[in-house]
């Protein structure tokens, strides 16, 4: 598995210094984290979903969740548990002890509760190691815990490791009266079983709803204040460089129809809203993004190409950290980098670097987007 991996290597190697590097599940677990760039959401009810991921319409994609939350109704649900049953049992019948596994995203399974993971868990059997981990809806203090002791339950009994991908987007956290002490007890419970967590996940969309709005598709995330605020404790709680949480992007619900051929286009354009607000992610410390459209992935993983500026300073801290701990001049000549304060992020651009790439020197990462949309 490698980003841009739809790509001929040979035709977009002019864009880049170093090209991404292959990596699979079993690398360590915040690089893995680091790793999973664009998550694209497909409803549990979607038909032959086991043969879409392979389809050389989605070549580029990485990462993928099967929803059994709310993409699928109530009254759907049964059908769609027996779908997603049905389609792991086929990708476990078809990719049984072949190296083609590689041809297919990770994957990973939105769960509603545990009562649901328990029964699908059975359901499915040896099927189930074809997930990478399962994602835990509406999480909370208090229902957090009983999902990871099913999981690591889960695991035992199944002799396999599955990662668990909680989401945060219930009222205890949006609110304000409520935020400070949910964290905190999420960030204790978190630390407890931080083995088993691969990525925190955010969802704008249920904080939206709590105070019925819903942004326009011109306008990012982060111009709705009350969310923004949120974005920013959570930032603030989970993603400390002592710890080794990785938090990812929420969703960005509006998609073009029939995507532009060139970028930039109009600022306004669904497209160009989705840039910006994952450069605004990037600089927050948001690491990949839910996505809800093939359109959107593309364009969350150039975001996260480094570029060769960054590279090079992030290399020169680390290089030469075991010498000194004091300024460096940087190989630009147009800032100081500093070995104390920025070693920690030095390290999070080279593991960056690694799995994204390094694009060479007066290329963009937009320059190399626009080069993916014409191929």
């Amino acid at each position: 598995m490698k980003h841009f991996r739809g790509l001929n290597e040979e035709k977009i190697q002019p864009f880049f210094h170093l090209l991404p590097a292959e990596y699979s599940r079993e690398i360590d677990k915040k690089k893995l984290g680091v790793a999973l760039g664009a998550a694209l959401y497909m409803p549990g009810l979607m038909p032959n979903f086991s043969t879409k991921l392979a389809n050389k319409n989605l070549k580029n994609l990485t990462t993928s969740i099967i929803c059994l939350e709310d993409s699928v109704s109530d009254k759907e649900l049964l059908a769609a548990e027996n779908n997603v049953i049905q389609e792991l049992r086929l990708i476990e019948q078809t990719y049984e002890n072949r190296l083609a596994i590689n041809e297919l995203p990770l994957l990973f399974l939105r769960i509603r509760n545990v009562e649901q993971f328990n029964r699908l868990a059975e359901q499915l059997g040896s099927a189930l190691r074809f997930l990478t981990g399962v994602v835990f809806p509406k999480c909370t203090s208090l229902n957090a815990e009983n999902f990871f002791v099913c999981l690591q339950t889960i695991n035992r009994q199944e002799s396999i490791h599955l990662y668990a991908l909680p989401i945060l987007e219930t009222k205890e956290i949006i609110y304000m009266e409520s935020r400070e002490q949910e964290l905190a007890k999420l960030y204790k419970l978190f630390k407890q079983y931080e083995s088993l967590i691969l990525t925190i996940r955010v969802g704008a969309t249920d904080f939206t709803s709590l105070f019925s709005l819903r942004r326009p598709g011109h306008k990012t995330v982060y111009d709705l204040k009350l969310i923004a605020d949120c974005l920013t404790a959570i930032l603030n709680k989970f993603s400390r460089h002592e710890d080794n949480f990785v938090i990812s992007g929420p969703v960005y619900e509006y998609f073009e129809l029939h995507p532009q051929k060139t970028l930039p286009i109009s600022a306004t354009s669904t497209e160009m809203v989705l840039w910006n607000e994952v450069q605004l992610d990037v600089l927050n410390g948001f690491n990949g993004k839910t996505c809800i459209h093939p359109s959107q992935v593309d364009i969350v993983n150039a975001s996260y190409i480094v570029s060769k500026e960054l590279y090079d300073d992030a290399s020169l801290i680390v290089e030469k950290g075991s010498e000194t701990n004091g300024v460096l001049r940087s190989p630009m000549k147009n800032k100081m980098n500093e070995v104390k304060p920025h070693y920690s992020w030095a390290l999070k651009i080279l593991a960056q670097a690694e799995i994204y790439g390094v694009l060479k020197e007066n290329v963009t990462s937009l320059d190399f987007l626009q080069h993916i949309k014409n191929v």
